[in-house]
């Protein structure tokens, strides 16, 4: 007789599945206290200021969603969990090499956590609810509720109905085809055929041929790593909003709303989403019409964010546009080239890559003043004091708040921050790499270091740099100044230290100053794109 299937088996095998093949941990923004504490003010709950905050996250990983926090405010008490032994060892090892002290690593089964392991501020469960046996989800809502301090917020994302309909056919076809595969080698390779049929053998018949393309056009693109924790794990299992809001009301929290505020606005879908959401939905609870708007939208994920049932008076149905006075905004905006086929509007792209049209000078402006400051916030009042500048028809003051309310519907456009950002405390005077940034920077390319690189707004980053400019990482300690580094770099390069930066030695030569500065410049240019430069 087959033994019975316990929690402990179904953590085992969790923790096995992760031990074996480590999460890549990373930095999330959107999940990020600073982040998160702007999106509950938008809505008009106020929370804990981040300087002290204390802040937990379950399924942590290797710590890679903690550590820009935890050096960002080092003021402040982090705290990681996970399940998997192996990538907690590898944090842990990564903290010390870092010198981090206000940042713990642990262990454990989240579902054995109570009251007595501490109260926090923030809580985050990015990519775990859905991955979790049905007595874990409710232990993390549990925990949620017993551990959360009175002003806490808690972030919990999962895989959402409708949009992962499609995405359940595509996981049963490869875990009914993958059946009986007796290595991770062999289940991944059973998906990828998998992937080929549902793309290339479809029925022109198949009513959802469109949504299984689409799902099949992504998973092509992804690693093997995400097809096997994603798709399949022994569980992903999806659910509706209204149902998720039910579990928690029962834990006795109670929705907020999302982690990107923008997604619940009727009005970002178009006007005949917003009607006729409005004429459906009219007189619905929150949970209920943001359900309808998933409808509308095929939503596939959401982030949600709960806080404790007494405080249910206080939150908005929706994000008030007005309070975005109230929030500092960080962005860097670079213009891409224009085509002959393009019309004669600008085109500018964000730090992460997303390109947005500069519909008005208004834009233009905000978009420069932003750029201007990076990696530091702006704030509203200053915002219109640089629009103020130019003449226009409307006040300065409305003009920059409906910029900020387009680019807050964009999403991701612009960082968000109630009060200063991590960048606005300090500003040294000489070039001074945030902390952690050369280490980690050194070590992503080594086989099996499994945590990536970030800034302090919580990007995931990627930094190609030429050996020299490796080598002047070192040295950006704060303090050596601009003509320091310069000075360094010529003695490395003619001692033979270093190559220069086409990778040929220059030892004994002379008259390197050009180059000096040509590599120094490019360099620093590189670490403030990337916010990586305090």
């Amino acid at each position: 007789m087959n033994a019975p299937v316990t929690l402990d088996s179904h953590n085992q095998h969790i923790a096995a599945a992760y031990d074996n093949r480590p999460y890549v941990s990373k930095a999330f923004w959107y999940s990020s206290p600073g982040h998160l504490r702007a999106a509950a003010h938008l809505y008009g709950v106020d929370t804990v200021p981040l300087e002290r905050a204390r802040v937990l996250e379950l399924g942590c990983a290797a710590g890679g969603n903690l550590l820009p926090f935890a050096l960002a405010y080092p003021n402040a008490t982090v705290v990681g969990v996970d399940l998997s032994p192996v990538q907690i060892e590898h944090g842990r090892h990564i903290i010390e090499k870092l010198g981090v002290e206000n940042l713990q690593l642990h262990a454990l089964d989240l579902s054995k956590i109570t009251r007595e392991f501490g109260e926090f501020d923030y809580i985050i469960a990015h990519g775990v609810f859905s991955w979790v046996p049905p007595e874990v989800k409710q232990a993390l809502l549990r925990l949620c509720r017993e551990n959360l301090s009175p002003k806490g917020l808690a972030y919990v994302s999962y895989n959402a109905y409708p949009g992962w309909k499609a995405g359940d056919v595509v996981r049963d076809a490869m875990t009914l085809h993958g059946f009986g595969a007796e290595t991770d080698e062999e289940r991944i390779g059973s998906a990828r055929a998998v992937l080929g049929f549902l793309s290339e053998g479809m029925a022109a018949s198949n009513g959802m041929g469109v949504a299984l393309q689409n799902v099949v056009r992504v998973l092509r693109e992804q690693s093997d790593f995400y097809i096997e924790h994603e798709y399949l794990e022994r569980f992903n299992t999806p659910c509706y909003l209204v149902e998720f809001a039910d579990a928690a009301e029962q834990a006795g929290l109670t929705y907020l709303g999302d982690a990107d505020p923008h997604t619940e606005v009727p009005a970002a879908y178009g006007p005949n989403v917003q009607l006729r959401l409005g004429l459906i939905a009219m007189g619905k609870p929150k949970a209920l019409r943001q359900q309808y708007l998933d409808f509308a939208t095929g939503r596939n994920f959401r982030k949600s964010l709960l806080v404790h049932k007494d405080r249910a008076a206080e939150i908005m149905a929706l994000p008030d546009p007005e309070k975005l006075k109230d929030l500092r905004y960080a962005g860097r905006f670079v213009e891409l080239p224009t085509t002959p086929q393009s019309d004669a509007r600008r085109v500018v792209r964000n730090q992460r890559g997303n390109s947005i049209v500069l519909e008005s000078s208004t834009m233009e402006s905000v978009t420069t003043a932003m750029t201007a400051a990076w990696p530091r916030c702006v704030t509203y009042e200053e915002l219109v004091a640089e629009v103020s500048k130019t003449p226009s028809q409307l006040t300065p003051e409305d003009e920059v708040l409906a910029c900020l309310n387009a680019l807050f519907c964009k999403g991701g456009i612009v960082h968000m921050s109630m009060g200063e950002g991590p960048y606005d405390r300090d500003s040294p005077d000489v070039p001074t790499l945030i902390p952690g940034f050369a280490y980690l920077h050194g070590m992503h390319a080594e086989a099996g270091f499994s945590l990536g690189v970030f800034n302090l707004w919580h990007n995931a980053i990627g930094v190609s740099l030429d050996g020299a400019q490796a080598w002047l990482l070192r040295h950006m300690d704060g303090q050596s100044d601009h003509k320091q580094l310069l000075a360094k770099l010529i003695r490395a390069w003619q001692q033979g230290v270093v190559p220069g930066s086409d990778g040929q030695s220059l030892a004994g030569q002379r008259n390197l100053d050009a180059a000096a500065q040509k590599c120094l410049n490019s360099l620093i240019r590189v670490l403030r794109e990337t916010a990586v430069l305090r």
